[in-house]
């Protein structure tokens, strides 16, 4: 035997399963990463006991005896991706979309590049960037449906602002008007879960640089977290009061544990004066405390949370209530029924989804979805109808999407929804109309009437509301979406500002700013309506007049105006008058609208469900109703109807009108005259049987 080849062989051998081995060990760990997450998942529908320790915004764990607020972020994220969770579509009502995503390109993009780089260590980083720019491009999309404005309103002014951080046509930034993420956060905190600037704002942006005349607030505020109870709580263990309270008190990282109710928060940091030592031990003892409940807390210091996966309806109305105020104030529940959908038993995420990155669906036709996914028949025209074969072939090439395999996001009768036959009806009111211009909001009369909302008028706090509080906000307005060009039922407002004119375009002036600038000279002590404009024109002139000069003095502005109702007032030759002037940015004065779908109705209250008559006649109430400017200042403007709205020609329409006009007369005359024409034919051919038969 050759020892000597026995060895080599014994040798290579050896040397080949090593490398085998350490190939497998290489390998196996990134197999076993790509399919897996650090993130614990129970898979389950059933509900997960929360039984967990709590721990303050420092990572410190929190006993009975701890004085801080419990961080939401350092609590939850320690079994929850909070990152992930993070870019979802409500906590970034604060934040730019089209930002955002470019951002999330960004990342991606350096991080493909990163892995080509490794990979095959042959690309140039100009080639890679090259490789992801169209990625880029068609990732970033735009700011998508318009939706609800943000709306800063103060009656001692007469102001309904229209925010967004979004561009959203007829918004405006607040930060280009002089609003800080600060006073954002304060004024509509408690309609947001928090998250985006809220949460995690940067002292090294713009508005806290040196050159600030005032010191930021954030430090002694905090931040408003994520509240992931706001949603997750069980209906009835959560107080939105509380939580609103906690931060117009500016105790915004005390919110999630005041709104929970483990624990009492005294203190306020509204009375305490930005620019502080936070280090100085005065200081230290303002700032405000918590007083746990120690019943709260098990044996093993943990506490227990009672949550649900899946959001109760009761969450969703403190933001997403409305209800609507006719001649008499607002009008009573009890004479209103429920959307159709929720008196089927239906819950709000039962279309309204998310996965992990919480990008809700909001159920618009033509919506593309943040995360990727096929929402097609969480739309209404996809659940009740599905996807046409047309369609379905555009969708096709999802390959990724897991929905697609199982064609559940194109299959009609989602969720046992019934299919509309829609007897009649021609299918160009497909290509003309939405699903809710039909079947969603009020009634249409022969005006829009009013509207109030959560985000704008507060809805959930207790309160003595008549109904006339501003903003003033009017429905249903027939209306072409911006998003598809269907002709959709909207809200609308008019806005009413105190704004500066400049080269001939007018720009919002900052609210609080015109509030201290103005209070001297309108002597408003609570109600800009009530103490001016009900008084009449001379007494609403001569006030406004005054306060126009006062913002030119004191905010070193040329000239300054205030619009309402369509109008911008600026001051006239003679003291204490108002001229009306002209501007070249219409959009900035002109009405704001925004689609909704809620509340829907049944088929039986549909329009057109009596005849076509309903829509094509003189008084079809989809083109006459009216809606009419209204605002803070007393002028009377003439309504708008529909039609012109939707830009159709009024003559036209009358004539097409006719057609259906005498449709029932032509249907009786054509009716007779086959009745004659038989009985003629008939009479014609009984000779001839009567022949044949003799």
């Amino acid at each position: 035997m050759d020892v000597s080849r026995l060895n080599r062989s014994c040798l290579r051998w050896s040397v080949l399963t090593f490398v085998s081995f350490a190939a497998f060990g290489w390998i196996a760990p990134r197999v076993d990463a790509a399919g897996s997450s650090k993130y614990a998942h129970s898979d389950s529908d059933k509900r997960f006991l929360h039984h967990i320790d709590l721990y303050d915004r420092n990572n410190r764990k929190i006993s009975a005896d701890s004085t801080e607020p419990y961080s939401v972020e350092k609590t939850c994220g320690r079994c929850h991706d909070f990152e992930t969770i993070s870019h979802g579509w409500h906590f970034n009502a604060f934040a730019s979309e089209v930002e955002r995503q470019r951002s999330n390109v960004e990342a991606s993009s350096e991080s493909q590049a990163d892995t080509d780089e490794t990979a095959t260590n042959s690309k140039s980083v100009e080639q890679s960037e090259k490789d992801t720019e169209p990625a880029k491009t068609e990732t970033v999309r735009s700011d998508g449906r318009p939706g609800e404005p943000w709306i800063w309103t103060d009656a001692r002014t007469g102001t309904q602002l229209p925010l967004s951080y979004r561009d959203w046509e007829g918004r405006f930034s607040p930060s280009e008007i002089g609003i800080s993420t600060h006073e954002m956060t304060q004024k509509f905190g408690a309609r947001i879960p928090g998250g985006g600037v809220a949460a995690s704002w940067d002292p090294n942006t713009s508005e806290l640089a040196e050159n600030s005349s005032e010191p930021t607030r954030w430090p002694l505020t905090g931040s408003l977290e994520i509240d992931c109870m706001a949603c997750h709580a069980k209906s009835g263990a959560y107080d939105f009061e509380r939580r609103r309270e906690t931060i117009e008190d500016e105790n915004f990282a005390w919110a999630p544990t005041a709104a929970i109710r483990i624990g009492e928060v005294s203190g306020s940091v509204s009375r305490m004066k930005a620019g502080v030592d936070l280090e100085d031990e005065k200081v230290q003892a303002k700032l405000p405390k918590v007083q746990y409940d120690d019943r709260r807390f098990g044996i093993d210091g943990t506490v227990f949370f009672d949550l649900v996966r899946v959001p109760e309806n009761n969450s969703c109305y403190q933001c997403h209530s409305q209800r609507t105020v006719s001649d008499s104030g607002i009008d009573a529940r009890w004479n209103h029924d429920q959307d159709v959908h929720l008196r089927a038993g239906m819950k709000c995420v039962d279309c309204h989804r998310n996965g992990i990155d919480h990008q809700t669906v909001r159920g618009f036709e033509g919506e593309q979805h943040p995360a990727g996914v096929a929402a097609t028949t969480l739309s209404c025209r996809g659940c009740h109808m599905g996807v046409s074969e047309f369609a379905g072939e555009a969708h096709s090439e999802d390959h990724d999407d897991a929905l697609s395999l199982t064609q559940i996001a194109f299959r009609a009768g989602r969720l046992g929804s019934p299919y509309p036959q829609h007897e009649g009806l021609p299918p160009v009111h497909f290509e003309k109309l939405s699903c809710t211009a039909c079947h969603s909001g009020p009634i249409p009369g022969e005006k829009a009437i009013g509207m109030m909302t959560s985000l704008a008028h507060g809805l959930g706090e207790k309160g003595h509301r008549s109904g006339l509080e501003l903003p003033s906000i009017q429905g249903p307005v027939f209306a072409k979406a911006e998003s598809n060009g269907l002709v959709t039922p909207h809200r609308a407002m008019w806005p009413a500002y105190w704004g500066k004119l400049v080269d001939g375009k007018v720009t919002p002036l900052s609210p609080e700013e015109v509030y201290t600038n103005t209070r001297r000279a309108l002597r408003v002590r609570k109600d800009f309506i009530e103490e001016l404009s009900e008084k009449g024109r001379e007494e609403f002139d001569e006030k406004v007049a005054s306060g126009l000069e006062a913002i030119e003095k004191t905010m070193e502005v040329e000239q300054a105006v205030y619009v309402s109702t369509g109008l911008v007032f600026a001051r006239g030759d003679e003291e204490g008058s108002l001229v009306e002037v002209e501007v070249e940015n219409r959009d900035a004065v002109e009405m704001v609208r925004w689609p909704m779908a809620h509340n829907v109705r049944p088929a039986g209250w549909a329009l057109g469900a009596t005849g076509c008559l309903e829509c094509h006649s003189d008084d079809g109430l989809v083109f006459t109703s009216t809606v009419t400017p209204k605002g803070p200042a007393p002028v009377t403007a003439e309504p708008i109807n529909m039609a012109s709205i939707q830009g159709l020609d009024e003559a036209t329409r009358l004539e097409w009108n006719q057609l259906f006009g005498g449709r029932k007369m032509f249907k009786v005359l054509t009716a007779t005259s086959l009745i004659l024409l038989l009985l003629a034919i008939a009479g014609s051919c009984l000779p001839a049987v009567r022949s044949r038969t003799e």
